[in-house]
């Protein structure tokens, strides 16, 4: 959907300059309102609206609620899955002794720099890419490992001990890619996102426009306030940008230990 593509594809810091201008711009339109209301159409009665604003106001705290708690489950998501794959990666290195020995070191080699593969620097866009797809060959040649076992007629139980933390490997990694890269807040949600925060802006400055009254401090620190929160919601939203990423430090301690292991045995 276009609207998935856009929303994904705009930095950052143009959304918190946007949302900013949307919420100040929508309450000027409700303050001239209010205020011509008051002067051409009903001067001297004021309206009731202070339940209108309440209402939207209540729908947008819903909506901003519902879609912070999505993208914060997923973030907390990202690190369970971190640390699946970090423990089956440490499980097929530990079960690979239970393959044949020249089999067993080749294997090990493989997920050492597996390991150093998945230490991700989410900022450099055009390495993780690359990590994915090295990643998915040394899938592919550690199952080759499998497969020379199979044909050769290997003890089927000693071989169950490391086809199934390869195995639990390669979907966690499946997992990590559509949950990190792929699964995002819809479109739709962030237009009706957005639609409410400008209507509610809105009602809250034909309150101020009937009422003669907020200031130009309050609007600005709606701004930032309301803002400041969709910001965060985005952030949370992208894995690979922004402030809130996620630490891949126990990757890079499961590499500094496969290391250690590695230079044990030598």
């Amino acid at each position: 959907m276009i609207a998935d593509e856009l929303f994904h594809t705009i930095p950052l810091a143009v959304i918190y300059l946007f949302t900013v201008t949307l919420v100040l711009s929508t309450m000027g339109v409700g303050l001239l309102l209010g205020r011509h209301y008051v002067r051409s159409l009903a001067p001297g009665k004021e309206p009731s609206v202070g339940s209108a604003v309440t209402a939207t106001l209540g729908l947008l705290a819903f909506l901003l609620a519902f879609t912070f708690n999505m993208t914060a489950a997923r973030y907390n998501d990202r690190k369970a899955l971190l640390l699946d794959e970090v423990n089956a990666i440490h499980a097929a290195y530990l079960h690979a002794d239970f393959l044949q020995p020249h089999a067993a070191r080749k294997a090990k080699s493989l997920l050492i720099e597996y390991t150093e593969l998945r230490d991700f620097k989410v900022f450099e866009s055009e390495k993780v890419a690359s990590a994915l797809v090295k990643s998915v060959e040394i899938q592919n040649q550690l199952w080759n490992l499998v497969d020379q076992h199979v044909t050769q007629g290997y003890n089927p139980g000693y071989l169950r001990h490391f086809v199934e933390p390869v195995s639990s490997l390669i979907n966690f990694h499946n997992s990590r890619v559509v949950v990190g890269l792929e699964y995002r807040i819809p479109g739709p949600i962030w237009i009706a996102l957005y639609f409410l925060t400008g209507l509610a802006m809105v009602a809250i400055g034909f309150q101020f426009g009937v009422s003669r009254g907020g200031s130009m401090q309050l609007a600005l620190t709606l701004g930032l306030t309301f803002a400041t929160v969709i910001l965060l919601i985005a952030d949370l939203d992208r894995a690979t940008e922004g402030v809130i990423i996620l630490d891949q430090g126990p990757m890079a301690e499961m590499s500094r230990i496969l290391k250690a292991l590695q230079q044990g045995q030598n």
